[in-house]
Formats: C-alpha cells, structure tokens, sequence
C-alpha cells in the first residue's frame, strides 16, 4: 500500500487538545498519501474535524477512553473518574465491546490504527491484528500515580492502563514528553498551522490599530468567565473569548465568540499578542509555534501541568495566574506586563511532517 489504504485513529476526549494534534498528524499523512481513507473514532464532535481538516473522513462516534472526568477546566474529579474506568472497563462489556470494533476494523480493510492516549484502539487493533501506534506526550497510567494518594481506588487502573499502552507496534513521544520511554520515537512538537495571516484576523475581528490581542481560551470543555468586568476597564487592548456567547458579539473591546467558533482557532493564536488560558499541550504547542506570550492557569492536580510550565517559561513571555485570579479577574492586571515582553519569532511546528514520515515508512 504505497499511496493508499484505510486507517483507523482514535482520539480520547479529554478535551480537544488531543484531537488537534491528531488532527496535524492526519493532514500530514494525507498530504504525503493522497491515496489515504481516514475513519475517526472518538466522542469529540464531529465539526472539530471538519474544521481542521481539509479533506473528506468518516466519523464513528464511540466512547474510546476516560482519561480524566472534570468538574471545570482545570478540576478533576477522581471519584467520578474511578466509577467511569469502572464502567468502561467492565470485563463483560469491555471483551464484547473490543470484539465488535476489531470486526469492523478487519471488514473495513484496515492497514493501521493511530491511538492519541486512547489505550482502547491499541487493544482493538491487537483483536483485529492490526499494528498500532500510540501517539502521546503523556499516558494515563502516569498521571494517575501520584493521584493514588487522593484516590486509593486510581492504584489498580495504573498497571492495567500501562498493559494496554504497551501494546503499541510504534510508540511515537511528543515534546514536551513527559516521562520518555525506552524504544519510543521521540517527535518535535505537533500543532495545527494557522491559515490565515495575523491581519487578516484582526481585520475580521474588529481589532483597532495600536490595539493589542488578548486571546482568552480555556480548552474544549465549555466554561464562560463569570466576571468580566476588568476587561471593560483594561485600555490598549481587545479580548477575544471562544466560547462566551451563543453567537457572535462585540461589546466595547470584547469580542465574544461561540463555542463553535467561527474563525480557526489556530488563526486566533497566532493572531493574538498574548493567550490566557490553561495549560494544555495543543494551546502551548500552537502558542510556542505563534511566538505568542502566555498568562497561564497551572493546575497542580494535573501531573502534565509541570512539564508545559517549564516547557512554556523557556520559550515564550510568560506568567502564571491562580484559579482564584481566574475566577476575579484580577488576571487582567498582569496584561501590560506580559504585553510589554518581547515576543520570540514564530517557529512553525514541523512534528506532524516528521511523524507522518515514520509512520508511512514503517507501515504505509
């Protein structure tokens, strides 16, 4: 199969950073195999994909990982984790379950499965004896280890996990990895290219000359600021804010955009001055790629939030904000200083080509 073929990727929900990047790495792959059919398996919605990539793909939506339940975008709940690993992974339901995707993996015709940290489509591949490859910069089994402490009932998901990612034929690690493994493929970073130029953006955002972009975005799970007050009171600069509204509005020097968002997200970060949000791989790897500058929300709890920390503090202007600010707004204040940094030259993110590259020449 040279230049065509069917694969099969799987994408935990856990937000939609995941689903970005496998995004940048399912163009890439397309771009170097026209031939290419790509099925997505996953609950993110479909319009994510549709947005990002640029060429036709089936969607199955399955419920493929756990990953995390959260109570916000940056809490977890481990009790509500534990009792959803339970369910998922339930023996009766998980052997059915995995019978019935490998079935459909082997009638399909498919020649590979890709697992962005959905240690599920490793196990269907193995069923249908299909090869495997776990893309990651991060596994579960690793962030639940230092959550046993909190939640005793997290110790047996860590081995069980750590099986099923083991069953991968290639191991690909994203920088910033966070705990390198023997044997892995170590891959720059991998992020969404933007498609339209900063002033492009800015023009169709409404954005005054002189006037800076604040990008406010805390992921893909669904939050609005409840105090948006200091935003009106902060001169010099304009906030654009995914998610704040059912359409699209522009109040003073906000800009409020629906979940859905009408401009590219990656078009937005490399639009912006400065990104507030949470710490998350696709937000750093679109920013660092960007030159953008971060206030970012660390989350303790979170074992990836150190690594991206250190990741983001080397390369880009950069500050930290509590929940607490976060919740107040008096993350605002930290605005102008963050502005007044100088911002390092953009450095396109060159993972996804370099992956697409290992992949096609082991299996494709």
């Amino acid at each position: 199969m040279a230049r065509s073929g069917r694969i099969a990727c799987f994408v935990t929900p856990h937000g939609f950073g995941h689903a970005a990047r496998a995004s940048a790495l399912l163009a890439a792959l397309a771009e170097r195999l026209p031939g290419l059919e790509i099925e997505i398996w996953t609950t993110v919605p479909r319009w994510f994909f549709e947005d990002s990539l640029g060429f036709p793909f089936l969607y199955r939506e399955l419920t493929c990982d756990v990953g995390l339940v959260q109570r916000s975008p940056v809490e977890e709940d481990l009790p509500a984790t534990v009792a959803a690993l339970e369910r998922f992974w339930h023996a009766d339901t998980e052997k059915a379950r995995t019978r019935e995707v490998a079935e459909e993996l082997v009638a399909r015709g498919t020649r590979l499965v890709l697992g962005d940290i959905a240690p599920f489509g490793l196990v269907a591949a193995r069923e249908a004896g299909v090869p495997s490859v776990l893309v990651e910069n991060f596994t579960w089994d690793w962030i639940y280890e230092p959550l046993v402490e909190g939640e005793p009932l997290l110790a047996p998901w860590v081995p069980f996990l750590r099986d099923r990612f083991a069953l991968a034929d290639l191991h690909l690690q994203l920088e910033p990895v966070c705990a390198f493994a023997p044997g892995s493929l170590r891959i720059p970073p991998i992020a969404r290219a933007p498609r339209q130029s900063r002033e492009a953006v800015r023009e169709r955002l409404e954005i005054p000359t002189g006037e800076a972009l604040v990008l406010v975005t805390l992921g893909g799970v669904e939050h609005r600021l409840e105090i948006v007050a200091p935003l009106f009171e902060t001169n010099g600069a304009v906030f654009v804010l995914p998610g704040a509204s059912e359409r699209e509005e522009k109040r003073e020097n906000l800009r409020l955009l629906p979940h859905h968002s009408p401009i590219y997200h990656p078009d937005l970060v490399a639009a912006a001055d400065l990104v507030m949000g949470k710490l998350g791989y696709s937000t750093v790897a679109e920013a660092v790629a960007a030159g953008t500058g971060m206030l970012y929300v660390p989350r303790p709890g979170f074992r990836e939030s150190a690594v991206l920390e250190a990741y983001v503090r080397e390369r880009l202007p950069a500050a930290a904000i509590s929940h607490s600010d976060l919740a107040t707004g008096r993350w605002v204040g930290r605005v102008p200083e963050l502005l007044e940094r100088p911002r390092p030259a953009r450095s396109p993110a060159a993972g996804a080509a370099i992956a697409a590259e290992a992949i096609a020449r082991r299996f494709l």
